[in-house]
């Protein structure tokens, strides 16, 4: 199995997207010190273990959680048992979170109970990898407590299932709401026009980009 690499002013990125729904793992890196974190645990272990393994290797340290769709968790479980590196996700994911197994049900992927969290994460928290700092970015609408990760050093965003080239997460499944998804679109789109935007499902894209192409940021500035 291949995985795309990026270099991004001292932080590694690698990922692969992986199981039925082909959803975005990111294993991220801090080339300094090479800590590391999982950015959604979403399947297929020995794919995320082979990207930790990948020269330069890299020791994970946290399991970082965008949401707790199960396309975004089936994964975790192992993960937390594998690397033992503790879980941060937001409060609010927990009713999906808990459902895991029976999320698993309704899309065929069988899914064991998800370990407790260890650290729930408010909007504004620091995130850490090595000598990497982030902010947690609170972006409900595609499920209640949905997270985008910033760097702004590096000029990244991890998404999740917000932001995608040229379209959005869905709002149909418990928990969206799309008025709400509107506005946190309206709270990203405020990043730099380079920043590079790393989604839940598809291709690598920027805040520019889709500010001029993306149907639904235009929507959500008419309904502001």
């Amino acid at each position: 199995m291949s995985f795309q690499t990026i270099d991004r002013h001292g932080m590694l990125i690698r990922a692969q997207a992986l199981g039925k729904i082909a959803t975005n793992s990111y294993i991220v890196g801090c080339e300094a010190t090479g800590q590391g974190a999982v950015i959604d645990s979403c399947a297929q272990i020995d794919a995320i273990e082979a990207m930790t393994k990948a020269k330069p290797a890299l020791t994970v340290s946290s399991l970082l959680q965008t949401h707790a769709h199960i396309d975004h968790v089936a994964a975790l479980a192992q993960a937390r048992t594998l690397f033992d590196a503790p879980i941060y996700i937001h409060p609010d994911e927990m009713p999906l979170y808990e459902a895991a197994p029976l999320q698993g049900q309704m899309f065929g992927i069988h899914t064991p109970p998800l370990p407790p969290p260890d650290k729930f994460w408010s909007d504004g928290d620091e995130v850490t990898i090595g000598q990497l700092t982030g902010q947690v970015m609170l972006t409900p609408g595609h499920t209640p407590g949905h997270v985008c990760l910033y760097f702004e050093a590096q000029k990244v965003l991890f998404s999740g299932d917000l932001l995608f080239a040229g379209s959005i997460g869905r709002t149909d499944l418990p928990g969206g709401h799309a008025p709400t998804i509107l506005k946190s679109l309206l709270r990203v789109v405020e990043l730099p026009d380079d920043t590079l935007v790393l989604s839940g499902h598809g291709p690598a894209t920027t805040i520019g980009r889709e500010k001029t192409h993306n149907p639904f940021i235009r929507m959500a500035r008419e309904r502001a």
